[in-house]
């Protein structure tokens, strides 16, 4: 099984538009990993949150 090789960044040989293109696929992929890690921040504080809401009204329930 061969690995696939990672692309690396274009050399000063390459021309403009696969400079353009490597660039715009990597800032993609770098506000894909943004955007995930914030969902991945919300929902571990709306959990955070639920929890405490949970606890607190059980505690009053007392």
């Amino acid at each position: 099984m061969a690995d696939t090789p990672r692309p690396s960044a274009p050399s000063g040989l390459d021309d403009l538009a696969v400079r353009e293109r490597w660039l715009r696929q990597r800032r993609a992929r770098d506000f894909a990993a943004r955007r995930s890690g914030l969902i991945a921040l919300w929902v571990a504080i709306a959990a955070v949150v639920c929890w405490l809401f949970v606890a607190g009204f059980a505690g009053l329930g007392h």
